[in-house]
């Protein structure tokens, strides 16, 4: 395929005079929470650590049509690039003369909402909520950014990079549809773990055929590498069977491998790219996902790749600026393993890839508004709640640490023995990890602007385990059942614009903040207490999810107590939320210090 690629920022498409359109058979923006903060955490790590270098995130596809190009392939990253025009206030990469610099074919609502954002304009007649909601996931980010604002936004608008690849004229509608469609179906792009596999089987002198069959196997972080034969007709008791001898055979690559589902097919992927003519015409609809129902793994195929690599180097060998960057795979992989060490890392591909899917938790997509979290290994009837807590001890420090971080330290446990690890030895494990990782910090404040939101997940975990312990009758279901999710908005119950103010201290206590999502923080916005109320008793009654447990604590005092939300009560709540905090780490000489410093935050009358 001929293409021009030409290589832009935001600041570079600033003073450029082109303009992009959605085209129809474009899906419309997904883009939520999660992928947009990880975006701007990869960027903040960037501008930490290398302000001069150029932060790249790949190819966008563009095709020329009239007087401006159709975005092909791209769209959901170049709106949200539109979106920080917005939230930044880059009014020179918004428009091109009197026009916006992207439109929506077919999609009018949408082309009147963004135009209305870009002008500062009231939308009330239509609101685009996943567009809204990125907005302010980017205006909180920002908000919350405790560095230089200013030089940051400059950071992303210039150095934020990518390539812009233009499909040549001669190509007809049909063949761009055609080529859209198979992007789609066969999920090929420009993937860094596509090329590295290549680079790294040049490496190998034997074994190639068998290397690249394990690669292939693993590659599929959403497909358990074990699971039931159904073809064969395999039991639940045979399945456990087969799990079991993979542990053991965990050091042994080939017994390793004959375990998985995969391992008797080639299943290496025709590597050849066709030309748009060569691709057959369909006649079925495409199908469009809006998000994908079942389970998923909580890492990526690229982050796995960097968390195998990182276990199976010395301390000395990872000392790599930005190591678990997925935009440097290749660079660190370059840096980092050397070509003997290559035929390890195949194996250590499949030996880590086994423990992960065994022990570490999967998210399952629900609907559109919940996930929940299973475990597809310790199936110990005899230990259910223990299993619990290990599941949502895991989910706490999914949505609240980062992977690398807790993962790390989790696999290294699990591949001294795994066949040994029972489900109350793993549990212990994650939380003597996090607990001494947290009991030398230097600073701790509860109070709003400088709470790490870590505490809000924290406590709604041993609120939960609290809820757990008691007896049968008296158990609320609303918590038992509550998930963890990536929330990021902290709500101050009485609102900060009141007709009734409370003091700067008492507002930003830890007694009047809750954290939860940013789309039920937009719903709330400066309602009063009795309304936040009304909607959290929706939640308790299961017309919704719960948002937070300890907000469902705070809406339980006032109805106890038949009073209005005051400051004497969030003062009361919050001294009660701080004991439970200090009370999960243990009473001994190691966590002192911590628990004195959890002791402070209690507000005294």
């Amino acid at each position: 395929m001929e293409t021009l690629q030409t290589l832009y920022t935001p600041a570079l498409v600033a003073v450029a005079p082109i303009r992009f359109s959605i085209p129809l058979y474009q899906r419309l923006f997904e883009w939520q929470e999660p992928e947009i903060t990880q975006l701007l955490k990869d960027l903040q790590t960037a501008f930490e650590n290398t302000p001069n270098q150029p932060y790249y995130i790949g190819m966008l596809t563009a095709f020329k049509q009239g007087d401006g190009f159709d975005l092909v392939d791209g769209q959901q990253r170049f709106t949200v690039l539109m979106l920080m025009g917005i939230a930044f206030g880059w009014t020179d990469f918004l428009r091109v003369g009197n026009n916006v610099r992207l439109s929506f074919f077919a999609r009018t609502k949408d082309k009147q909402y963004f135009e209305s954002k870009i002008n500062g304009k009231p939308h009330a007649e239509y609101t685009n909520v996943k567009m809204e909601l990125g907005i302010k996931c980017l205006n909180d980010f920002i908000g919350n950014y405790k560095g230089p604002k200013e030089q940051f936004i400059n950071y992303i608008k210039n150095n934020l990079t990518f390539f812009i690849s233009y499909l040549p004229h001669k190509y007809e509608l049909h063949d761009l549809n055609r080529y859209f469609e198979a992007m789609n179906a066969t999920g090929r792009g420009l993937e860094n773990h596509e090329i590295l596999k290549v680079n790294l089987l040049r490496e190998l002198t034997d074994h190639k055929e068998h290397y690249t069959k394990i690669w292939n196997t693993v590659s599929d972080m959403d497909k358990p590498v074990l699971r039931q034969r159904y073809y064969d007709k395999e039991d639940i008791a045979a399945f456990s069977e087969r799990q079991k001898r993979a542990l053991l055979n965990i050091e042994f690559n080939s017994e390793l491998f004959e375990c998985c589902n995969d391992s008797r097919s080639t299943l290496i992927i025709n590597e050849e790219f066709k030309t748009i003519k060569e691709i057959k015409e369909k006649n079925e609809i495409p199908t469009r996902q809006i998000r994908s129902i079942g389970e998923r793994s909580i890492l990526s195929f690229p982050e796995f790749l960097l968390q195998v690599l990182w276990l199976q180097l010395s301390i000395s060998e990872r000392d790599v600026t930005d190591f678990f960057n997925v935009h440097k795979l290749q660079e660190t992989f370059k840096k980092c393993l050397n070509r003997e060490n290559v035929e390890l890392f195949f194996k250590n591909l499949l030996k880590y890839r086994i423990i992960f899917d065994y022990f570490i938790i999967r998210v399952s997509n629900n609907d559109q508004n919940s996930s929940t979290y299973t475990l597809a290994g310790l199936d110990e009837r005899s230990l259910s709640i223990q299993r619990e807590r290990l599941i949502k001890y895991q989910s706490m420090l999914y949505v609240s640490t980062s992977w690398n971080i807790w993962l790390s330290n989790a696999l290294k446990y699990l591949a001294a023995d795994p066949s040994k690890v029972e489900v109350i030895s793993f549990y212990n494990e994650l939380v003597r990890f996090d607990n001494l990782r947290r009991k030398d910090i230097e600073t701790l404040s509860l109070k709003y602007g400088d709470i790490d939101r870590y505490w809000f997940w924290r406590l709604d975990y041993y609120l939960w385990e609290k809820e757990v312990q008691k007896a049968k009758g008296l158990q609320n279901d609303a918590i038992l059942e509550y998930s963890f999710k990536a929330n990021r908005s902290i709500e101050h119950l009485h609102p900060q614009t009141s007709t009734i103010p409370w003091d700067s201290d008492n507002l930003n206590s830890f007694g009047n903040l809750a954290m939860i999502s940013s789309s039920f923080n937009s719903t709330q916005s400066n309602d009063d207490e009795n309304v936040k109320f009304a909607r959290i008793e929706n939640q308790v009654n299961g017309k919704f999810i719960l948002e937070s447990i300890k907000l469902l604590l705070m809406y339980q005092k006032v109805k106890e107590k038949n009073v209005n939300w005051k400051m004497d009560l969030a003062k009361e709540h919050g001294n009660e939320m701080i004991d439970i905090l200090i009370n999960s780490f243990e009473d001994n000489e190691d966590y002192q210090e911590i628990r004195s410093k959890l002791l402070s935050q209690k507000s005294y009358q």
